[in-house]
């Protein structure tokens, strides 16, 4: 390994660019499995990882405009908002340890059940609830990972 290659994987440790991670959630309904689908597009080095894991959670977020508080007419443009962990995050581990191959693209699929008392998602009119999935890659330094993408489960 020259020594552009070690300053590359250095790059790619701090910033988590050592591969370009996406997740889709197949599944409308939250007593029914839910198939999340998880794709890795690894950069030229190869990328040793500890594990593959997602983390499930959803999100009561509520956004009221100050003017529909009581004694909201004065010129404070703030709204109120409020944002509460109805299922608090859990982990699942996808795949073990590897080294993934640079160059390549990697799929995972997993299936997961929610809890029979899961509330559905729904959007009111000052409120709503949102389930949200991350999937990421457990490399040394930064972690690839998907970010949080929402899916609407009824």
């Amino acid at each position: 390994m020259g020594l552009f290659d070690k300053i590359k994987n250095l790059a790619n440790q701090v910033t988590g660019g050592g591969a370009k991670v996406n997740i889709t959630v197949e599944g409308t309904s939250i007593k029914d499995k839910i198939k999340v689908n998880v794709t890795a597009v690894v950069k030229e080095a190869p990328l040793p990882i500890e594990k593959v894991y997602l983390y499930v959670k959803s999100v009561e977020k509520i956004n009221i405009s100050r003017d529909r508080l009581p004694g909201g007419t004065d010129k404070n443009p703030q709204n109120v908002n409020l944002d509460h962990d109805v299922f608090n995050q859990q982990e699942f581990v996808v795949s073990q340890a590897q080294t993934l191959d640079g160059g390549k693209t990697y799929n995972w699929t997993y299936e997961l059940t929610l809890p029979s008392n899961a509330t559905p998602s729904y959007t009111g009119k000052y409120a709503n609830h949102e389930w949200q999935f991350y999937v990421g890659l457990d490399a040394k330094g930064n972690d690839p990972d998907s970010g949080w993408v929402t899916a609407n489960l009824k």
